[in-house]
């Protein structure tokens, strides 16, 4: 009797020969960069796939196609904030058309009726549902379905009970699902502060949390999670999977929704060149299900245009993973800095002007749409799965 690795191996070796290169390469190039990358270690070959100009274009074009994370109609939510006496008052709208021409104002649910001041979204829309929060001291903070209109305003947690809540800061990180339990999440964290001066404070205890829907309650994490310097815009989910950008460190945080570990990335590294200034704008965003670094930077050729890098991240925690995919040079002059991604390869930049442009990365076409009023516009959430920060 054979022995079943060798009959394996000799399986494998006819299969391998009888599948034609062109055919082989084809296939490779629709993978997701964490398989690409095991099997660069199949053929010496396809170790230098990366250098290959053609494989690099079908790699780029199939990555931009790939409608397994589109959006499924032409529409999209805009929370507008305008300032008065009173604070910040939230407008919620929605939008859509071919080109978002249309718009309508939506109601608030009836938590933030009374009060639409300083709303925020949390950044991503799951099943229909989003996550909406008011205030850092004493949060409010609710689910809302939009197909069913239902609503559900999450419970307080254990440190919001405590009779000293009022000395911690709440920051939310992220809102998503997990698949494994069939469950709607909500992580953030609840950091106390001590007055030191009148002008000065500093933090003592850091607390994390973590709401689950299915449980409808609040729980503190087992975990040492750096939070850093967070600004609106640096959070996004992807697959189950919430992601923030700690400035402090400079490195991507992942929290794994299902295992509940999270995973630090540091940033790529890239060399420009003489002609670049240094980078006016980066973020991270999520396109076609993958998390995406895009850096933009001022580039003069008599006349300051704009040029954006696009790295996407192969595997959590592996520096090596990242992978400079786009690079898109010469946007027109009144183009500002991306907002977001959205449907096949489509990245969103506001304008110099507050308007909104959507650039195709397969087309490499720019289009202006009819949403001129961005001025007052906080958030920008594509419905139905992608969010796009202003």
């Amino acid at each position: 009797m054979k022995n079943s690795k060798s009959a394996d191996f000799v399986t494998t070796e006819k299969v391998r020969n009888h599948v034609p290169n062109d055919l082989a390469i084809s296939i490779i190039s629709k993978l997701p960069l964490k398989s690409l990358a095991r099997f660069r270690c199949i053929r010496k070959s396809w170790s230098l796939l990366f250098e290959n100009p053609h494989f690099m274009n079908m790699y780029r074009s199939n990555f931009a196609s790939n409608n397994n994370f589109s959006y499924d109609d032409d529409s999209c939510l805009t929370l507008e904030l305008k300032l008065s006496c009173y604070g910040f008052h939230g407008t919620l709208f929605s939008r859509y058309g071919e080109r978002f021409e249309k718009k309508v104002k939506l109601d608030w649910p009836p938590l933030f009726q009374e009060d639409n001041r300083c709303i925020n979204i949390m950044s991503s829309l799951v099943d229909e549902m989003l996550c909406l929060y008011t205030g850092i001291l004493v949060p409010k903070t609710a689910f809302w379905n939009l197909s069913t209109k239902e609503f559900k305003v999450l419970p307080p947690s254990p440190v919001e009970s405590q009779p000293s809540h009022y000395k911690f800061v709440f920051s939310f990180m992220g809102f998503g699902y997990d698949r494994v339990k069939d469950d709607h999440k909500v992580i953030r964290n609840a950091t106390e502060w001590i007055q030191c001066t009148l002008e000065d404070t500093e933090s003592k205890e850091s607390i994390w949390e973590l709401y689950s829907l299915r449980n409808n309650s609040w729980r503190k994490l087992d975990v040492d999670i750096p939070l850093g310097s967070i600004t609106l815009g640096a959070t996004v989910h992807t697959n189950g999977v919430c992601h923030w950008w700690d400035r402090d460190e400079d490195c991507l945080v992942s929290f794994d929704l299902s295992s509940e570990v999270f995973f630090k990335t540091p940033l790529p590294m890239h060399v420009d060149d003489n002609l670049y200034r240094e980078s006016k704008d980066k973020r991270f965003m999520a396109l076609n299900g993958s998390i995406a670094f895009i850096t933009t930077y001022d580039v003069n050729y008599g006349i300051i245009t704009s040029t954006i890098h696009i790295s996407i991240l192969g595997e959590y925690g592996v520096k090596e993973s990242w992978t400079k995919l786009f690079i898109v040079n010469s946007l027109p002059s009144y183009v500002d800095l991306p907002i977001g991604a959205g449907n096949k390869g489509d990245i969103f930049f506001k304008t110099k002007c507050k308007e909104l442009v959507r650039f195709d990365l397969n087309t490499k076409k720019t289009e202006k749409l009819p949403i001129d009023d961005l001025l007052h516009t906080f958030q920008i959430l594509l419905y139905k799965k992608i969010f796009l920060f202003i």
